[in-house]
């Protein structure tokens, strides 16, 4: 008996499929499997970099503490006015608090503006962004499991 097994397992791995099986089972494969967009990895990886690029930007954005509110700008005016200087000086003192008052508009547009694109983000990009991670692990796990 153990020669029969012996003589049995070389012929076995003599045996080959035949062509017209692996033809059929080339095709049933190729029904099945939708086809490739050239588009959805260059999709992917973009939105991938995006949300990467705007977490480290907002990671790495100054917070609100640093920005002056307008009741310090409003106090560092009154005190420039109360002084008193040259013709040109006070020219110069204007334009400064002019610069200031911009200054802290701007900071306090980009601190309101950072913190609208980080609930956008947060609330908006990240939820679809794991659903379709999810959905390409469900789905790599199904065919891997097949």
């Amino acid at each position: 008996m153990h020669e029969d097994l012996q003589q049995l397992a070389r012929e076995l791995r003599k045996e080959t499929c035949p062509p017209r099986v692996l033809d059929e089972v080339a095709r049933r494969i190729s029904a099945q499997a939708p086809p490739p967009s050239p588009f959805r990895y260059g999709i992917a990886a973009a939105l991938a970099a995006l949300v990467v690029l705007c977490g480290i930007a907002l990671w790495r954005w100054p917070r609100g503490e640093g920005a002056p509110r307008a009741s310090e700008v409003a106090q560092k005016e009154a005190l420039l006015r109360q002084k008193h200087y040259g013709g040109q000086a006070i020219d110069r003192a204007q334009i400064a608090r002019q610069a200031e008052g911009t200054l802290a508009y701007i900071g306090q547009v980009m601190v309101h503006a950072s913190a609208h694109s980080e609930r956008v983000i947060l609330n908006e990009a990240v939820p679809p962004l794991r659903n379709s991670l999810e959905t390409a692990k469900n789905k790599i796990m199904n065919s891997i499991e097949l």
